[in-house]
């Protein structure tokens, strides 16, 4: 009795949701609510009040990573007709699994903030840090053994031959071992094109370390293309957090998207976009940000690794500098470290009309 008090009545306030996926889920993972869900099978239809928007969560992705639901309790087999889970709403305390090691918050430091991803290869994830609020999580444990290595600017190198891909960064094989896995979050070989037919793209996923050739070496026994990449090297055994889940607005969780040369890549509405790099692109890749459609929605991009020759280029539908009378009508990114953090200013009542407000940022170039 005692054990249940301390666990679930002091700090963990789980709830049910219907998961309509029909994949297995992991303790820790974070989903989100199908809140525009329709079925012509149900007879639910836009115009009906279906509370099963309300209850019914799916995994993350750039069109629902504005409505977080909450951390899986626990493990859950895959199920094809979809299943009732518990989870952890925001305003909880949750074990999150962490793809980032941890901090404890003591004193004067701060402690690790961690943000749930849909990115394609670690989406549920709680990893690189966005905004705050719902879906952001400050850990409440110390684990510094969650990541082994880490090169999110596109310097680790990825090359397949005889069956095999082997991965070349300074130190990964010195701080790796069989059986850890690599998380590829993107990166690209442009210099010959960025699509499909003229260039290559990573192939993003979960890919465990098969050998070890050398301190600077791992390899892999999938084809992921032969490119550069942004990874980080997860332990081989799943590490949840301790964590406190945040309230307040929607954080709008994180993604991770590659440019491409002379294509346009999209970044989802809200939360945080890391921006791919560490290769060359012979012509610009865009983005054209829409104007919002809520108050103050937060959007930022950020940039992970130099690109090259080519840029990553955002045109602003309606956009306001920092200095709030000059128009911004590009935020161009060609660098690690460059990022906008803009806020949109209007959609108030009737009134459509408004701006993205450049809040905060470094290194872009705005014209």
């Amino acid at each position: 009795m005692f054990s249940s008090l301390y666990e679930t009545g002091d700090g963990f306030h789980p709830i049910k949701v219907m998961y309509t996926g029909t994949d297995a889920l992991k303790e820790g993972e974070g989903l989100c609510y199908d809140a525009d869900y329709t079925s012509a099978v149900d007879g639910e239809a836009a115009t009906d009040p279906c509370l099963k928007r309300t209850c019914r969560a799916e995994r993350g992705s750039a069109t629902n990573n504005m409505r977080f639901a909450g951390v899986v309790v626990s493990n859950y087999d895959a199920n094809p007709h979809g299943m009732m889970v518990e989870v952890y709403p925001p305003g909880s305390m949750a074990y999150v699994l962490a793809g980032v090691n941890t901090v404890l918050p003591v004193g004067a430091v701060a402690g690790t903030i961690l943000t749930c991803s849909v990115a394609d290869a670690d989406s549920g994830r709680f990893s690189l840090a966005g905004y705050s609020g719902r879906g952001t999580a400050q850990a409440l444990e110390t684990d510094a053994g969650v990541v082994k290595f880490t090169t999110l600017s596109g310097t680790a190198a990825a090359a397949y031959a005889a069956s095999v891909t082997t991965i070349t960064d300074t130190g990964i094989g010195t701080a790796s071992a069989v059986g850890d896995r690599v998380v590829v979050l993107g990166g690209a070989d442009v210099t010959t094109g960025g699509d499909v037919t003229t260039g290559e793209l990573a192939t993003e996923g979960i890919y465990a370390i098969t050998a070890i050739p050398s301190a600077d070496t791992v390899q892999i026994a999938t084809d992921i293309g032969d490119v550069q990449i942004s990874c980080y090297v997860l332990d081989d055994a799943e590490h949840t957090i301790l964590a406190y889940l945040q309230e307040g607005p929607e954080s709008g969780l994180q993604e991770f998207i590659t440019p491409q040369d002379a294509v346009a890549v999209s970044g989802m509405t809200g939360g945080v976009s890391f921006l791919a790099g560490g290769y060359t692109m012979t012509a610009d890749s865009t983005y054209t940000l829409a104007d919002g459609v809520e108050p103050g929605i937060r959007k930022a991009f950020a940039g992970l690794g130099a690109i090259t020759t080519g840029n990553y280029v955002i045109t602003v539908t309606s956009g306001i500098q920092r200095d709030g009378t000059s128009a911004l009508n590009t935020a161009t990114f060609d660098a690690a470290n460059e990022f906008i953090s803009l806020v949109w200013e209007g959609s108030f009542g009737t009134v459509n009309a408004g701006y993205w407000k450049a809040d905060h940022g470094a290194g872009y170039a705005a014209a």
